[in-house]
């Protein structure tokens, strides 16, 4: 008599949990985020061979365009309504809740006092479609970059300084910055800078 054999079914493997893992983790990571702001203006940096980083908080960044202007900005948005509000008490100004709230999804502008606060009623759209003429600066370091510099330092005193100039930047634009930065006792800031592969036998210092 022959054998009774049971029929075979091929294996097979219940995937519901994996995708339940799979889109915990997708959800984790989309509500816990930080979504990049768009900056005033793209800069494209020199280059450079250098071990040092840039931290990753309490930044107050100087950008300098390919035709001199000065755009700036801090990292964090309590820092930035902290900083606008600061700048509007010592020049006499008013910014609505609206404005401040525009004005803290800004990465950085470059606005004089005068025309930020017809930027700010501008739709979201609109406002990225402006042409930014640059923060003043001026080599005597008396104008507004160091008044926002100030009221930047009283938001946040633990903030650093990072400058990021154009490569087609110039010297003197840079030289302005510098003043406006030593009219309030600032020597020391970091130059952010494209890394560069070091050659061989280069060491760290």
């Amino acid at each position: 008599m022959a054998k009774v054999r049971p029929k075979k079914h091929p294996p097979t493997i219940d995937m519901t949990a994996m995708t339940d893992v799979a889109f915990l983790l997708l959800t984790f990571f989309i509500m816990t985020a930080t979504f990049k702001s768009q900056e005033a203006a793209e800069i494209d940096t020199p280059s450079s061979i250098s071990s040092i980083k840039v931290p990753d908080s309490d930044i107050m960044m100087i950008s300098i365009g390919n035709k001199g202007e000065v755009f700036f900005g801090v990292d964090a948005q309590p820092d930035r309504v902290a900083m606008l509000e600061n700048i509007a008490t010592s020049k006499g100004l008013t910014f609505t809740d609206a404005q401040k709230k525009k004005f803290s999804n800004q990465a950085s502008f470059g606005f004089p006092l005068a025309q930020l606060k017809g930027w700010l009623d501008l739709a979201g759209p609109e406002m990225g479609t402006v042409k930014q003429p640059g923060i003043p600066t001026d080599s005597t370091g008396v104008s507004e970059l160091a008044d926002w510099v100030y009221a930047a330092r009283q938001a946040n005193p633990k903030l650093r300084i990072a400058i990021k100039g154009d490569n087609s930047a110039k010297f003197p634009t840079f030289k302005n910055v510098l003043a406006n930065l030593q009219s309030q006792n600032i020597n020391r800031f970091n130059l952010i800078t494209d890394a560069e592969e070091p050659p061989a036998g280069w060491k760290v210092d």
